[in-house]
């Protein structure tokens, strides 16, 4: 996810109309396909001015899949009393024609959606010209991992980067921080996420020691690499810097992972991997410093059971601190 649109006056919704045509050319779709994302953002646009009194508009990419736009809105409305209804033809409050959430779910090839009384309403849409084809192997129990990083607003591109490699038996998961924000900031974190994806088969304290030497000659960066085996029912977790992860369970617990202190690149006095265990119902959330830790799972009933993508768009919502590049990674059993 690497664009995000205000939305607070009708003025800008023809804005953001504009920037999924952008995205949506970005990524070849076809003309088809680029209609239907006009659709959607426009109803999303609109929906979020009529019910939720302003709100944001996420643009990016599916993280796994190529060639599929991810849209996600949200806003902190009243939120839906009753979703069932909200997403009937001919239901409204606002004394419209009540197809917006309809028309939405039919123009997307995948649609999810949060909302909660006076919380809220968060929605994730893809558009794609066709079904989504699958990675040619996937880890057993196929983890989903989806995520937003979001430039510090004013600035083009985000100096936080993240990226997830499935193999056979593991997913790993890698969220890097480049020190400050910016190109310089962005150049540093890039080049720790080509060493995690060219390093899958080594141990995270190897990929770690890697990355410090890349990234010496850049700003260097906060590194966190968690790694999931799900047929041993186990994660281990390595980082260096303020990159924040926590593993909820069943039934809400909530453990925060331990990273140590340093820059990658810069100064790792120590690097070691600390192992956690893990179920099918175990939820994985990883996150930059743009974003506050000071969030509990307890504050969001039934949230867990969505999307990724659209549980790290809610946590952005409510947690981004404004003042940082912003980065939240949300892995779970699908």
């Amino acid at each position: 996810m690497s664009r995000a649109v205000r939305v607070s006056d009708a003025s800008e919704v023809a804005g953001a109309r504009r920037i999924a045509a952008q995205c949506a050319g970005a990524l070849r779709l076809s003309e088809t396909a680029a209609g239907r994302a006009a659709l959607v953002t426009t109803e999303l646009a609109t929906n979020i001015l009529k019910h939720g009194g302003g709100g944001s508009i996420l643009f990016g990419s599916d993280h796994d899949i190529e060639g599929v736009l991810t849209i996600i809105a949200f806003d902190k409305g009243n939120g839906i009393e009753n979703v069932n209804a909200a997403m009937r033809d001919g239901f409204s409050t606002a004394g419209s024609p009540g197809t917006g959430l309809g028309a939405i779910e039919r123009s997307a090839a995948t649609f999810d959606l949060y909302a909660f009384p006076d919380r809220g309403t968060a929605v994730l849409c893809t558009i794609a010209d066709e079904v989504p084809k699958r990675p040619l192997f996937e880890a057993p129990s196929r983890i989903s991992v989806g995520g937003v990083c979001i430039p510090l607003p004013g600035e083009e591109h985000s100096g936080d980067a993240w990226t997830s490699i499935a193999t056979r038996e593991t997913v790993t998961i890698g969220v890097a921080d480049g020190l400050g924000h910016g190109p310089v900031a962005a150049t540093a974190s890039a080049a720790a996420v080509r060493v995690f994806s060219e390093q899958t088969e080594r141990t995270l304290d190897r990929i770690l020691e890697d990355a410090h030497g890349v990234l010496r000659p850049t700003r260097g960066a906060a590194v966190g690499l968690a790694r999931i085996y799900l047929a041993q029912n186990r994660l281990e977790f390595s980082g260096v810097g303020n990159i924040a992860g926590t593993i909820i369970g069943e039934d809400g617990a909530m453990r925060r992972v331990v990273s140590l202190n340093g820059i990658v690149g810069h100064e790792m006095r120590k690097v070691q991997t600390f192992s956690y265990p893990w179920t099918a119902s175990s939820v994985l959330i990883m996150q930059s410093d743009g974003v506050s830790a000071s969030w509990n799972a307890a504050m969001y009933p039934g949230l867990l059971q969505h999307e990724p993508a659209l549980i790290a768009a809610v946590l952005y919502r409510d947690h981004c601190r404004g003042t940082d590049d912003a980065t939240v990674v949300v892995a779970k059993a699908s």
